[in-house]
């Protein structure tokens, strides 16, 4: 039996309960040892007992006598049995029940979130204003719950409940002082912890105050746990000691916005006046649909290289960026392609790339090999004989004897040594009469794809290319398919003719770059004058890649320029040969551009140095536990890149682990770079090198390490759904920002906390007691004596 200690009784027992914010709290204790339902059956036969011998005995009274007299012995009887089991009248001293305000500060509450609702940035600007605070990052939110008119929150806490004020990250740190100080450093508490621990904090909570448990526990946080338990996996160890959580989400469920640039891929080295692609990937959250613009710099330069206007899509879907840029100078560059920050993004520093390119001006030995004298010929010869650039020697086939004489490009034979044909970088092969080649000499050609890597472009015409060479060591590098019936370059079947309209994939390549952007580029491909001759290459093998198509409007979109990987070299083939037909009223600009570009396209491995063969590459040297790497090998020399387009094997090591194979696959767009993924590896150091293929130069290896837990950025969206879970499951409640005002009201009154016991009051044997026996007794024996029943 227990109870709040009435003022009476105070003063009876001389107990003073006049303290501010204490009180006192009484219960009886005893010493009886007879089991309490031993003692009601034994209570309830004395009762018969003496009431059947008061009946049962002789005398006048009657019966109001007898009961009187029965209720004397058993007044006698209880002061006796209440005297043998010694009761005591224990006091304790209480205070006010304690309420645990919990603050967290870890790094993610620097956040500073943003609120689509009209209303919600109102609430939060009313909020910041009457706590006297600036920036609406969450911390300073979270501070303005409990400070907004002048702390009226904690305040009433104070004086309601004994206040315990933690601060919660890594670890939960009880806050001492009074509540002034407590006031003014919580004003002054800066987000700095590397983690979010709420279960910990929580359980660490309980345990503080394991001997008087809260009679609540108010969270403020993001809710977002980085390590360790949860807020829902500690909520049930909450509810058995009988504490409500009320937790507060501070912030957004969104996720915080972000622009990030990654996989930046560019050739390493270059020539001079020639177009390069800078290829990346741009990722967005939050921001979809918004347009932002990317822009390619020189390092040490202001003004910007490239630009383009990008919507960005939808969260989760990176989108691939060119950028092309024609350098104009030779020399060793960092270019940095970056994306201009949005309003409410967090982290700036992933929304740039750099890499380092070399320009440089080498001349491309080209072989131009030609049956008879036609327009493309003629045009492109002339273009070719006039720039710088290029080193040029011709064939033609049916040229007179003089020809040779004449012309200072021209070769009265195809070479025959293959150290002759070996020393060119580009063959281009025109409509040339096999017949007049030899075996030996097809052979080599065939030799000087596969193996020494050069490059070869076939122009169909009307009389042998390429079906002549259907039954040749050549028809291998043809990417069409030369088995089925034999076709002919013909007039197109548009009166007007067609025009050439580059593919996705020939867009993202230099030899379709005719303008300074993607979009200048195919508004100058859509305006070049129309061509009348095609053949029909309907019929590719499974390794084509149609860079261009026939667009003449009605549907019937046939390959124009198709590009093959054979061996160590590549292979163009064009369905047409009167491209000579792109000169009108504009001259070589655009013809000359798109062959040049062409053939150095196909001659790029020739820059390449030789102290190294491939490269090895990982997006970043450090990932959170959980996320993949992303593995790419880069050939700089594409001529030993390997045929199979997954013929790159990785191996990965970690200490005291299994090695890892991953195989990668050849990037569609670039016959050297490969690329895989290292599906979520767990926390430690790895390093990573090529097994496949066995390269002579080597590959230097790459390290990298994965870091747990992961860091307060990973997730940045509110975790509204374990702050519910919490406190619906400890009977206590969650709030917004919007409904926190109603916190104070729905706070339990909770139990009052035992200070200290005070020294018992033994009843038992008090004098007043021993009187009432007395009294008793003296009473049942002059009532009897008066009722004749002694």
């Amino acid at each position: 039996m227990t109870g709040v200690l009435p003022k009476w009784l105070a003063d009876l027992t001389g107990v003073d309960i006049s303290t501010s914010g204490e009180g006192t709290t009484w219960s009886l204790k005893h010493a009886w040892f007879i089991p309490p339902w031993l003692s009601f059956v034994l209570g309830a036969g004395i009762v018969l007992l003496v009431i059947w011998c008061y009946r049962r005995e002789g005398g006048t009274a009657g019966r109001i006598s007898r009961t009187l007299l029965s209720l004397c012995r058993l007044t006698s009887i209880a002061i006796l049995v209440f005297m043998l089991a010694q009761f005591l009248l224990a006091l304790e001293r209480t205070g006010l029940p304690y309420v645990a305000v919990l603050v967290d500060d870890s790094a993610s509450m620097r956040i500073t979130d943003a609120f689509d609702s009209a209303a919600m940035k109102d609430k939060l600007r009313e909020l910041l204003a009457s706590a006297k605070l600036a920036d609406a990052t969450r911390l300073n939110l979270a501070k303005s719950v409990l400070l907004q008119n002048n702390a009226d929150v904690l305040n009433t806490i104070d004086e309601r409940y004994k206040l315990k004020l933690y601060y919660v990250s890594d670890a939960a740190r009880m806050q001492s002082g009074e509540l002034p100080t407590l006031v003014d450093d919580l004003r002054k508490l800066e987000p700095a912890g590397e983690n979010s621990r709420l279960g910990l904090a929580v359980r660490t909570v309980l345990s503080d105050l394991r001997g008087t448990p809260p009679s609540a526990i108010v969270l403020l946080s993001d809710g977002v746990t980085t390590d360790g338990e949860t807020l829902g996996d500690v909520a049930r160890l909450a509810k058995n000691k009988g504490v409500p959580l009320f937790t507060i989400a501070v912030g957004s469920e969104t996720p915080v916005r972000d622009l990030e640039v990654n996989d930046l891929l560019v050739d390493e080295v270059v020539f001079v006046d020639d177009i390069v692609n800078f290829e990346f990937q741009l990722s967005q959250s939050g921001y979809a649909g918004r347009d932002v613009t990317v822009t390619l710099k020189q390092k040490g330069l202001s003004a910007s290289l490239a630009q383009r206007r990008i919507t960005l899509q939808p969260d989760g879907n990176p989108q691939k960026v060119i950028l092309p840029h024609r350098p104009t100078q030779v020399g060793d560059f960092e270019f940095i392609v970056e994306v201009e920050p949005l309003d409410g993004e967090l982290q700036t520093d992933n929304n740039r790339q750099s890499r380092i390119v070399g320009v440089r001006k080498e001349q491309v030995r080209v072989l131009y090999v030609q049956g008879y004298p036609n327009y493309e010929f003629r045009y492109l010869k002339h273009m070719l004989q006039r720039d710088s650039t290029i080193s040029l020697r011709t064939v033609l086939q049916e040229a007179d004897a003089e020809y040779t004489a004449i012309d200072q490009t021209a070769l009265s034979l195809f070479p025959v040594r293959r150290e002759e044909l070996f020393e060119y970088d580009v063959v281009i092969l025109g409509d040339a009469d096999p017949a007049l080649l030899s075996s030996s000499a097809l052979a080599n050609l065939s030799a000087f794809v596969t193996e020494k890597g050069g490059g070869v472009i076939f122009v169909s015409g009307e009389l042998y290319n390429p079906n002549a060479y259907r039954d040749t060591a050549l028809a291998p590098l043809m990417p069409v398919d030369l088995n089925s019936a034999p076709r002919r370059l013909t007039a197109d079947a548009s009166p007007t003719g067609y025009r050439v309209r580059p593919t996705e994939l020939g867009q993202s390549l230099a030899p379709f770059q005719l303008g300074p952007t993607t979009a200048e580029s195919s508004e100058i491909w859509r305006k070049l004058p129309p061509l009348f001759g095609l053949y029909d290459a309907t019929n590719l093998k499974p390794a084509a890649r149609v860079l261009a198509e026939r667009d003449a409007g009605d549907g019937r979109n046939s390959p124009v320029v198709v590009m093959q990987y054979v061996g160590a070299g590549k292979v163009i083939f064009h369905a047409m040969d009167d491209s000579w037909r792109w000169r009108f009223r504009v001259g070589d600009v655009f013809f000359a551009r798109y062959w040049i570009q062409t053939i150095r396209f196909l001659a790029r491995s020739k820059l390449l140095g030789k102290e190294r063969s491939a490269e090895l590459t990982v997006d970043r040297r450090e990932y959170r536990q959980g996320e993949s790497v992303r593995l790419r090998t880069r050939f700089l020399d594409e001529r030993i890149a390997p045929p199979e387009d997954d013929g790159v094997v990785v191996i990965v090591e970690q200490e005291g682990q299994a090695n890892r194979k991953v195989t990668l696959s050849r990037q569609s767009s670039n016959r050297g770079v490969f690329e895989g993924v290292l599906t979520r590896p767990a926390e430690g150091r790895y390093h990573a090198w090529i097994s496949a293929p066995v390269l002579e130069g080597g590959a230097r290896p790459v390290d990298f390490r994965v870091v747990a837990p992961p860091g307060e950025f990973e997730r940045t969206e509110v975790d509204t759904a374990d702050l519910r879970r919490a406190a619906n499951e400890t009977k206590g409640k969650y709030y917004t920002l919007a409904d926190a005002h109603t916190l104070l009201s729905d706070l339990p009154s909770g139990r009052q906390v035992p200070i200290e016991a005070l020294p018992p009051i033994v009843l038992w044997n008090q004098w007043p007691l021993l009187a009432l026996l007395l009294g008793s007794l003296v009473t049942e024996w002059a009532f009897r004596k008066r009722v004749g029943m002694l």
